[in-house]
């Protein structure tokens, strides 16, 4: 799937702004499956009053500290207590839309990024939540550079 950026609608909600802060930066991606527009939310605080509690196929991020000053992405893709086959499967979504859902957030935010030059050079990790082992790890993207378009 190819980034389209006409398919974003990116919302800052105070105190954030598209400069700013990092710190207590929160994420919360969704889209519509319907009309495949992707919604972002920016704010210090995730916006669980968007996330469709019966699919939870949103994606949560937030930087945190990794060493030094330098920040680590951190984004969180939850899979639940699902049965076996339908946690391959969600997971497997996941996975297959991470990038485009990379780039939605990179671009969403691309404004940051430009005001913290040193954030490009971040590297990404996800956090699969999943009952099943297998599915429930950490799984490293690359770095911010990777997405940006």
């Amino acid at each position: 799937m190819k980034f389209n950026p006409d398919k974003l609608e990116t919302t800052f909600i105070e105190p954030m702004t598209p400069y700013g802060p990092i710190e207590g930066r929160k994420y919360t991606l969704t889209h519509s499956d319907e009309t495949g527009m992707m919604f972002l939310d920016i704010a210090d605080e995730y916006n669980y009053k968007v996330i469709n509690q019966d699919l939870r196929d949103e994606l949560l991020g937030t930087w945190r500290i990794i060493y030094d000053n330098d920040y680590g992405l951190f984004l969180y893709a939850y899979i639940g207590d699902l049965d076996y086959f339908s946690a391959l499967m969600k997971y497997s979504a996941f996975k297959y839309h991470m990038n485009l859902a990379l780039q939605a957030i990179i671009y969403g935010d691309k404004d940051l990024i430009k005001e913290y030059p040193k954030l490009i050079n971040s590297p990404i990790y996800v956090k699969f939540d999943s009952l099943f082992p297998i599915f429930n790890n950490y799984e490293f993207y690359g770095y911010v550079k990777d997405y940006i378009i």
